[in-house]
This record gives C-alpha cells, structure tokens and sequence, in this order.
C-alpha cells in the first residue's frame, strides 16, 4: 500500500504547521494496533481494516476530507475484492458499521475542530503502518517471489490453496 501523508497536507491546510501543535496532534489511537492486527486470521483482518476503513470515512465526513474519502474508498474496494475472492459473496464485505457522531461535534473550521481532526488522521496513518507491518510479515506466492511488489490477493489466494490441499 502506498504511504499517503493525509495529516502533514491537512496541517498544512489548516495552517496548523508548528512542533507544538505536531505534539497536540498526537493522541490515543482508537484503531487496532499492530500486535492485535498480527494475530487475526487473513479474512478478519481484511474484514477489520475495511471496517476501520469506513469508520474514519464517517468520521472525517466533511468537503474539505474529499480527497481522502477517495483514498479510502480505494482501499475498502481493494480490500472487498481481496475478501470476495476468499469468502463466498455477498458475505465478504463486511456491513458499513453503523453511523456514529462525534460528541460534541466542534464547529467546522473551529480550532477544536482542527485538533479532533488532526488525531483522526494522525490515528489512521497509525493504523495504516500497522496494516503495513502485518502485510510484511506475509510471505509471497510462488509465482511473486522475484518481483519487489507483492499482490495480497496472491498472497491470500496462495494462503487458502495450502488450507484446502492440506
């Protein structure tokens, strides 16, 4: 998965771009965290990032995050064709997870608005790295392993052809 730097753009944007408001940025990560994500067999996991996936598309619902959405979106189908191909559909994605609102909700543009913001992105970009660092520690299929770029959906088919042969 390409790196997208959603947060330095953002604070950039929003004129946010000071090492006091870098650290003010950092918080508690709502999202799952490497050690969790490792253990989840290959259709959890996929079915947990598409999920987290959307949440922070509810969450960062507003114009000014259109171009993320489309990041985001990306990703989510990218993930629901790699689950299509494991799991018999309709069932492979998982259900958009029910809409919750942020409470409060500061006003648009306000500084709290900017800040609650920045730790959703900053959170994401957390929890994207961890999707990496899982994605790493999958080996290959034969076909792959002289090509620097590996395909999960390879890697994942790969994984399912060794569970019904052994």
């Amino acid at each position: 998965m390409a790196k997208k730097d959603f947060l330095k753009a953002f604070m950039t944007d929003q004129g946010l771009n000071s090492p006091h408001l870098n650290e003010t940025c950092t918080g508690s990560s709502d999202f799952p965290v490497t050690e969790t994500l490792k253990d989840l067999p290959p259709v959890t996991f996929l079915q947990t990032v598409s999920q987290t996936v959307r949440l922070i598309e509810q969450k960062l619902n507003e114009p000014v995050f259109k171009r993320m959405h489309i990041y985001l979106q990306g990703i989510d189908n990218n993930v629901c064709c790699m689950l299509q191909a494991l799991l018999p559909a309709p069932a492979a994605c998982p259900a958009p997870a029910s809409r919750r609102t942020l409470s409060p909700t500061p006003t648009v543009g306000s500084f709290s608005w900017k800040l609650e913001r920045c730790k959703i992105i900053q959170s994401y970009q957390r929890f994207m790295e961890a999707v990496g660092k899982v994605l790493e520690t999958w080996g290959a299929s034969p076909g792959q392993r002289n090509r620097k770029r590996r395909s999960l959906l390879n890697v994942l088919l790969g994984q399912r052809r060794k569970v019904r042969a052994g």
